[in-house]
């Protein structure tokens, strides 16, 4: 049985892609992931010399690695060196993105990283928005892993298809194992922290609490910040605070 989510339909309505014809700024590193045949996602390193702890990222939908060049003071103040990497199709990376294959490009991103040397002693996976399913996958598989860090994502897969204006009324045992975060964060134990606006109307606030409750961290906290939703989440005065504390109790 063919599964919506690997349908033209809901993928075209899941991404939304954009270029990025700029160039490497001063200070950062870029790479290219071959992760299928002339296939490359881009990742941009933001080396911080006081860092020890490295922060890969999966941005969310309709953002690319540049959106966040401005960012390394703040995460090198909590002592971290951020990580951003691109899907397919975003930024200067090439394909067409899927969220099956995203999946799948987030190991070899992790492996990439690993295996080449650019990752810190310690490593935290974060994922925002759509991000959340590639940390959550990540999390879920290896242990090494410090710890994971979701910031405003989403739970059940079902709400994710309707959201796209499509209709299913349950998931498969497959779908599930692949797609449903909250089912996956089962096999999360790493340290855990989800950070959720308060006043989010795109992804209810309650999917975060089914995320934590489904948890199988036994280090997890959830933060939902008030006066904020799902784009403007990092304007709460609180977001950094949150992310340094969790950060300095793994370090």
């Amino acid at each position: 049985m063919n599964s919506i989510f690997d349908s033209q339909d809901f993928n075209q309505n899941l991404f939304f892609p954009r270029p990025d014809y700029g160039s490497t700024p001063p200070g950062k590193e870029d790479s290219f992931v071959e992760v299928d045949d002339r296939i490359n996602i881009h990742i941009r390193r933001h080396p911080a010399p006081s860092a020890t702890v490295s922060v890969v990222y999966f941005h969310g939908n309709g953002e690319i690695v540049s959106d966040y060049n401005d960012l390394e003071a703040a995460y090198s103040s909590i002592s971290c060196e951020l990580i951003v990497c691109d899907y397919r199709g975003y930024g200067q990376s090439n394909g067409i993105p899927t969220l099956r294959k995203a999946l799948a490009d987030s190991h070899k991103i992790y492996k990439f990283l690993k295996d080449s040397g650019k990752l810190l002693d310690t490593a935290v996976v974060m994922g925002r928005s759509l991000g959340s399913a590639s940390a959550i996958e990540l999390c879920s598989e290896y242990r090494e892993i410090d710890g994971c860090v979701i910031e405003s994502g989403y739970a059940d897969p079902i709400p994710l298809v309707e959201r796209r204006g499509l209709k299913i009324d349950s998931t498969t045992p497959e779908e599930d194992a692949l797609f449903n975060n909250s089912q996956k964060i089962s096999k999360v134990t790493c340290p855990l922290l989800i950070m959720h606006g308060a006043d989010d109307w795109l992804i209810y606030p309650k999917e975060a609490e089914m995320n934590f409750a489904n948890a199988g961290s036994k280090n997890k906290n959830l933060e939902i910040l008030t006066g904020v939703g799902h784009n403007d989440i990092m304007l709460s005065r609180d977001y950094f605070p949150c992310l340094k504390k969790f950060i300095d109790s793994i370090k």
